[in-house]
């Protein structure tokens, strides 16, 4: 009866040491499962960070191509601009310098010509 009970006092030691340890592995993989999760979320929210910056990038790259696209053509507005400007101030001069060909001005003539001048068109006045 002694070793019976000797016996049955062993296994009862025994079962009580595996449930414990049933109960540490349980608790560990509870531990372990919990750490997991945590490393995941983090993991997807430096992704998602990362995705921002990636995203905050572009649209600045984006920007300054905009930027870079606007100040081309206002470049290219001006310079037609000035190309015009440039092309009417040689069709003026052109012009002038064919009705300069044409009737030289009276002052070319020297100065007493064109005090001649200057009289008879006073003349005809009166």
């Amino acid at each position: 009866a002694a070793e019976a009970a000797a016996g049955e006092a062993a296994a009862a030691r025994e079962a009580r040491e595996a449930a414990a340890a049933a109960h540490k592995a349980r608790f560990e993989a509870g531990q372990a499962l919990a750490a997991e999760k945590k490393a995941r979320r983090e993991a997807e929210r430096r992704a998602r960070d990362a995705e921002a910056a990636l995203s905050a990038q572009a649209a600045e790259a984006a920007a300054e191509r905009a930027a870079a696209a606007a100040a081309l053509e206002r470049a290219r507005t001006e310079a037609i601009a000035a190309a015009q400007q440039a092309d009417s101030a040689q069709q003026g001069a052109a012009q002038e310098a064919a009705r300069s060909a044409r009737d030289p001005p009276p002052v070319s003539g020297g100065g007493g010509g064109g005090g001649g001048g200057g009289g008879g068109k006073s003349g005809e006045g009166g």
